[in-house]
């Protein structure tokens, strides 16, 4: 019998506590992209954009929101430079000291703008970038918040959205814990991974915020690792 638990709200990750040490911010950001690579995160990311960018213009200008230690803004201009495609990212995060991380390790990436921003205030005209991307942002949020943000990622696509999040559910939550006790020391990784599958949804829960947030025609892609893909191309 499959058991979907209750979504958990009211709980904060300790990455979200702004009194954390830098070091072990930093340590856990670097950390958490390991994680990413390992468990399919970023390739979600890069598996969706070759048709997200089909047809957009010479330079496509992405926003990645939540960009934390911005590892995935910078797998995109790999993949963009290894196809000739030329390519803007401006990755926003509200913690400072996270992007001070992020600009440490984006020192060689002249694609890449840091910037320093509230992802339910997006400080965007609408359809100010052609790709707009959110990873593991979503489930950060509590009570209204994540339609909000949905609606914010919307209003400044001008051509597509990909949200990547996490499946809640007893089995990803078990697997979780269990992986990360394996794989990983940090003791941040390990309490935050698997309280994030806690806080995470269903591909049903994600359609219909989505919906609810004035997407018209959203789609809930699943991938492997417990991940959600939530996708709309605006075109």
């Amino acid at each position: 019998m499959v058991t979907t638990l209750s979504r958990l709200t009211g709980v904060p990750e300790r990455m979200d506590d702004p009194s954390l040490d830098a070091r072990e911010l930093a340590q856990a950001l670097k950390t958490l992209a390991r994680v990413n690579r390992l468990f399919g995160g970023t390739q979600i990311v890069l598996h969706h954009l070759p048709r997200l960018c089909h047809g957009l213009p010479a330079r496509v200008r992405v926003l990645d929101v939540g960009t934390g230690y911005a590892d995935i803004p910078r797998a995109i201009v790999r993949w963009a430079q290894r196809r000739g495609q030329p390519v803007e990212i401006t990755a926003l995060d509200r913690n400072p000291e996270t992007l001070a991380v992020a600009a440490r390790a984006c020192a060689e990436y002249a694609q890449i703008e840091l910037l320093r921003a509230d992802a339910l205030e997006l400080p965007f005209p609408p359809h100010r970038f052609d790709v707009v991307l959110a990873s593991q942002v979503l489930h950060h949020m509590e009570a209204g918040e994540p339609a909000r943000l949905l609606g914010e990622l919307r209003r400044v696509a001008r051509h597509a959205i990909l949200v990547h999040d996490l499946r809640r559910g007893a089995w990803p939550h078990a697997v979780t814990w269990a992986a990360l006790r394996l794989m990983s020391r940090n003791a941040i990784i390990r309490h935050d991974g698997p309280l994030s599958i806690r806080r995470g949804f269903t591909p049903a829960e994600l359609e219909g915020l989505a919906r609810s947030a004035g997407w018209t025609a959203p789609r809930v892609v699943p991938h492997a690792f417990f991940r959600l893909a939530l996708l709309e191309d605006k075109r």
